[in-house]
């Protein structure tokens, strides 16, 4: 099985850091879902983000919507603050 690619292969070993996650949503056929990601550890650092080059996304890769998530909302600048944080340059995934 070595030979078939994973979603995420930096997320795997890194889960066990993960506090809370932040979430960000995009509508889709009437629909929010998952678009980008952050993984914060208990210090609210980013850990790891997504999607990326080399990682779909562990969210983006349910088939969960908003209201399936819990949570307290976040305003897109502190979203973005901490996307810029993880140094991810986010790949241009087509909304299916």
């Amino acid at each position: 099985m070595f030979f078939i690619p994973r979603a995420n292969p930096d997320y795997e070993n890194k889960m066990y850091l993960v506090k809370s996650w932040l979430i960000e949503f995009v509508e889709n056929e009437g629909e929010l879902i998952p678009w980008r990601e952050i993984a914060l550890d208990k210090e609210d650092k980013p850990i790891f983000a997504g999607p990326s080059e080399r990682n779909y996304g562990f969210w983006l890769d349910t088939n969960m919507k908003y209201e399936d998530f819990d949570g307290d909302p976040v305003n897109k600048d502190e979203f973005e603050r901490y996307w810029n944080q993880s140094g991810v340059v986010a790949i241009d995934i087509e909304q299916s």
